[in-house]
C-alpha cells in the first residue's frame, strides 16, 4: 500500500513538474515598471474650438507630433497641416455633420479607456519582458472616417476607434459592411487587434519561398505570440473567431489538414490560393460554407504550438526570430 502511494505521488508530481515546465507563459512581471496611456486624438481633435483653429491647430501639432502628421497623411487625406489652407479644410472636418454623429457614438462607447489601457498594459508588460530590447509604441486612438482600424510606424500605434463601436452599429449598417467582418468590431477586440499589428510589424514574413504553408506558420506564429501576451484572454478573441466557429475548426482539424494534402494546396504559391485561405472571408474557400474565414490560420496555430511542445527549451524570443517555416513544420511533426 506504502509502495503504491509512494508511485502515486512520483507520477502527479511528475505530471505537475511537467506542466510547469511547458508553461512558459506564466512568468511575473510585477516589476516592470509600465504604464501605457492612450492619447486620444480623437477626443482632442473634435473638442476644437473652431472660431480660434489657427491656434488650436498649432496646439494640436505640438501635442501629437508627427502621429498628427501621420493622421492626416495616410488615415483622413487632409494634407499637409502646416500648409496655408489646412485650418479651413480642419474645420470642415470636425464640424462635418457625420463626423459629429460619429464622435458623439465614440464618446458613448468610450466615455475613457481604463480597461483597454489596462489590458494593453499588461500585454506590453508581458512583452517587454519576453523581448527586453524591444521598443514600447505609444498608443493613439483616432476617427477615421471608418478607413482603418490600427496604423503603425516607427515607435507608433494608433487605433481608429470608429471601427471599434460594436458589431450591431448602425452606422455598420448604413456602410453595408459584412457580416464577417463586424464579428471583431466590438471594444474587446481592441487590445489584441493591436498587439497583433505590432507583433505584424516587428516580426514580419521572411521566407524566400512564398507558399500557403509558410504563410500559415507565420500567422500561427503570431498567433502563439498572441498567447503569450493574452494568457488570460479566450483563444477565440485572439483569433477573431466566435466561440461556434472555433468549435468547428477543432471539430474538423483534421479533414481541413487532408484537404490542404490530397488537393496539394501546401505548397501553392499562387497568390490567390494564399490569400483566400489567409485573409478575412466570409468562410476559407474549400472547405465547408459553415467554416470561419482565415480557418487555415488555424491550423498555422495548431502546428507551431506542436513544434513548441516538441521543444520545451525554444523560447517565444527564439521562435518569433525563426524564419525557417518549413523547418517549423517539420519540427513540429504535426498530426492531427
Amino acid at each position: 500500500m506504502i509502495k503504491k502511494s509512494i508511485i502515486f505521488f512520483i507520477i502527479v508530481i511528475s505530471i505537475l513538474t511537467s506542466c510547469k515546465r511547458e508553461n512558459k507563459f506564466d512568468i511575473d512581471t510585477s516589476n516592470i515598471e509600465l504604464d501605457v496611456k492612450i492619447n486620444r486624438l480623437d477626443k482632442d481633435l473634435f473638442e476644437l474650438d473652431p472660431g480660434n483653429i489657427d491656434n488650436e491647430v498649432i496646439a494640436i501639432i505640438e501635442k501629437y507630433g508627427d502621429f498628427f502628421e501621420l493622421y492626416n497623411a495616410r488615415v483622413i487625406s487632409l494634407g499637409n497641416p502646416h500648409s496655408a489652407d489646412y485650418p479651413n479644410v480642419l474645420t470642415g472636418f470636425i464640424t462635418d455633420y457625420t463626423m459629429n454623429k460619429v464622435y458623439e457614438k465614440v464618446m458613448e462607447v468610450f466615455p475613457d479607456m481604463n480597461i483597454i489601457e489596462d489590458e494593453i498594459t499588461k500585454a506590453f508588460k508581458r512583452y517587454k519582458y519576453f523581448f527586453p530590447e524591444k521598443e514600447i509604441p505609444a498608443v493613439y486612438t483616432f476617427i477615421g472616417g471608418f478607413n482603418q482600424s490600427i496604423v503603425v510606424a516607427d515607435s507608433i500605434l494608433g487605433i481608429g476607434i470608429d471601427k471599434y463601436l460594436g458589431k450591431d452599429c448602425e452606422f455598420y449598417d448604413r456602410l453595408k459592411i459584412d457580416k464577417y467582418l463586424r464579428t471583431n468590431m466590438n471594444p474587446q477586440n481592441i487590445p489584441t487587434d493591436a498587439v497583433k499589428a505590432w507583433a505584424l510589424t516587428e516580426f514580419v514574413y521572411n521566407d524566400s519561398i512564398d507558399n500557403l504553408v509558410n504563410n500559415m506558420v507565420y500567422q500561427g506564429k503570431i498567433q502563439y505570440f498572441l498567447d503569450a501576451m493574452f494568457p488570460q484572454t479566450p483563444d477565440s478573441l485572439k483569433i477573431g473567431f466566435t466561440a461556434n466557429q472555433l468549435r468547428w475548426c477543432i471539430t474538423n482539424e483534421h479533414q481541413m489538414w487532408n484537404y490542404l494534402i490530397e488537393e496539394k494546396l501546401l505548397f501553392s504559391t499562387d497568390y490567390m490560393t494564399i490569400n483566400k485561405h489567409i485573409n478575412p472571408a466570409p468562410f476559407t474557400s474549400g472547405y465547408p460554407n459553415n467554416s470561419p474565414g482565415r480557418a487555415s490560420i488555424w491550423l498555422g496555430h495548431e502546428i507551431v504550438k506542436a513544434y513548441m511542445k516538441r521543444n520545451p527549451d525554444i523560447t517565444i524570443n527564439d521562435l518569433m526570430l525563426d524564419d525557417n517555416y518549413q523547418n517549423i513544420l517539420s519540427e513540429s511533426r504535426y498530426e492531427p
